[in-house]
């Protein structure tokens, strides 16, 4: 007899959760100025890298606020975006759509909540039914005003999403940029259990980040310009730090039976290929160890594994990925 597909939240989480093993995040340049920079054209050929290759999902990261339209969104916007879909899917690649961060929102939220509620509702009905091929992310990355309240905002988000499909598997993180560190401060509704908990690791910041001058040259880390140079030895001390972080995280899972996924990680193209390598290796491990799945920035063009120009991934990255 064929298989009744599961309708139990906790069994459909497990099951996304374990289509985001080996996962690569790749911006969709759609036009709009905000996407400049960090985004590319996705062609078929850059998906059927991914899945040659060994990846087994795509994290599509898109700035929905800037498609808009007084409608909803843009509708040629939201047919690009079903094809990249349709395309990787067919390839036998899991999708987790992730609407990026607006800086209207971020600083002021209550006058562009509402907006953002319908957002996330519209895109659950594009792509509500496609079971474990499509995950929705309906906001990364909060920060700024939406620190304070944002356990009540992911509380009416993943709302949003319920009241068009309640089979979608949500993916949801901590407040000040999905960072691990406020894990114990994110609360979520108890009863959703079809979620699964999204974190970002940059660190040592002034490694990974070296030359990022997105960051701004007040960082309270300090200046990008002046880590230029900075390496990762791989030292006892350098292991011992990111190894109590890891376990830190896998016990807040482990506490709270919430499934994690390591969202983002990654080196910028300014630091030197061995310390990426030996950083990316570490760390991708260490996800693995601990069962959570991962999905490495980026694809291309910044912190690129991928390398446009040769339609190549760069080997010794790759090779960090999936020995």
């Amino acid at each position: 007899m064929p298989s009744v597909p599961t309708t139990d939240p906790s069994q459909l989480a497990r099951e996304a959760h374990a289509r985001l093993a080996r996962t690569v995040n790749i911006g969709p340049d759609l036009g709009a100025p905000l996407e400049r920079g960090w985004t590319i054209d996705i062609k078929r050929s850059h998906l059927e890298a991914c899945a040659e290759h060994g990846f087994t999902a795509i994290r599509l990261l898109i700035t929905l606020a800037a498609h808009r339209t007084p409608a909803g969104l843009d509708p040629d916007m939201l047919r690009h975006v079903e094809a990249i879909v349709d395309d990787a899917t067919a390839l036998g690649l899991a999708v987790a759509i992730s609407n990026n961060p607006q800086p209207e929102l971020m600083a002021d939220p209550e006058p562009h909540l509402a907006a953002s509620l319908a957002t996330a509702a519209q895109l659950a009905r594009t792509f509500q039914g496609r079971g474990t091929d499509v995950m929705l992310e309906p906001l990364t990355e909060p920060q700024q005003a939406l620190d304070p309240i944002w356990n009540n905002v992911a509380a009416e988000l993943i709302g949003a999403v319920r009241d068009q499909d309640r089979r979608c598997t949500i993916l949801i993180g901590p407040r000040t940029m999905n960072n691990a560190r406020f894990l114990g401060e994110l609360s979520l509704p108890e009863s959703e259990r079809n979620l699964i908990v999204g974190i970002h690791h940059y660190w040592p910041i002034r490694f990974t980040m070296q030359g990022e001058l997105f960051l701004g040259e007040n960082h309270i880390f300090g200046n990008p310009r002046d880590w230029l140079g900075t390496t990762w030895e791989k030292t006892p001390a350098q292991e011992a730090e990111l190894r109590l972080g890891f376990a830190q995280v896998a016990g807040w899972g482990q506490m709270t039976g919430r499934p994690l996924f390591l969202g983002e990680f990654g080196t910028t193209v300014n630091a030197d290929m061995p310390s990426r390598v030996r950083w990316t290796r570490f760390n991708r491990r260490l996800a693995e160890e601990h069962g959570i799945p991962w999905g490495v920035w980026s694809f291309a063009p910044t912190f690129a594994i991928y390398d446009l120009a040769t339609r190549t991934f760069h080997p010794d990255l790759l090779a960090a990925l999936m020995d």
